[in-house]
Parts: C-alpha cells; structure tokens; sequence
C-alpha cells in the first residue's frame, strides 16, 4: 500500500480522506497548508506520493509545486491534485504530476489511483 502526503486544508476532507486511505490500508502523513506540506516532504522517508489541494492558505498547489521542483530529489515524488476548478486540468502536464483529481471525486477514482502511482 502507498505511504501518502495528504496536503488539504479542509478539516473535514482531509479527515474523511485520512478515514477512506488508512481503512484500505494506507499509511497518511498530514498537512494543513503548502509549508506544512513541504516540511514534511524534507524529512526522511517522507511518502513519495502527495494528494495536493489547489486552494490552500498562504502558498497555493501552484507554489507548492514550484517549491516541489527546487528539491534536489523532486524527480521521486509522485502528485495527484485535487480542486473543484476545473481549469487545474490545464497543470496535467506539469513536472511531477501524475493525475488531476476534480472536486467531488470519487473514492473509488482515487484508490485507483494511488494503486497505479504508489510504490
């Protein structure tokens, strides 16, 4: 099973995400906002998959990517994002992202996904 960066800063997405993930076996690593989420992705072990929200305080999915990028082993992680706006269809192609997941999705959508783009 994928080990998951989780970045939403919806409490309760993150938390009925969080619920969905670990019930199929997952293991999730939080974050709030794009620091926390960055914070994380620096530390060792840190999951190779990331479930990105597009709308979050502070630094946007945008930055987050920008910042993903500038890490010396960016090329390791593997990103799916998540928003309501369909216009991030248009970030499908950028460096690092593997799947854009559109609001409301489907559990069954994304399980599948993390299958097809975990370890």
């Amino acid at each position: 099973m994928a080990r998951v960066l989780l970045v939403e800063d919806d409490r309760d997405v993150r938390e009925s995400l969080v619920e969905v993930l670990e019930a199929e076996g997952h293991s999730v690593v939080q974050a709030r906002n794009a620091r926390e989420g960055l914070e994380q992705l620096a530390r060792p072990g840190a999951p190779a998959v990331v479930l990105l929200d597009m709308r979050l305080p502070g630094m946007d999915g945008g930055g987050f990517l920008g910042a993903l990028r500038a890490l010396p082993d960016a090329d390791r992680f593997r990103v799916i994002l998540m928003s309501a706006d369909r216009s991030v269809n248009s970030l499908r192609e950028e460096p690092g992202v593997v799947a854009v997941l559109n609001k409301p999705f489907d559990f069954p959508e994304l399980l599948a996904l993390l299958t097809q783009h975990g370890p």
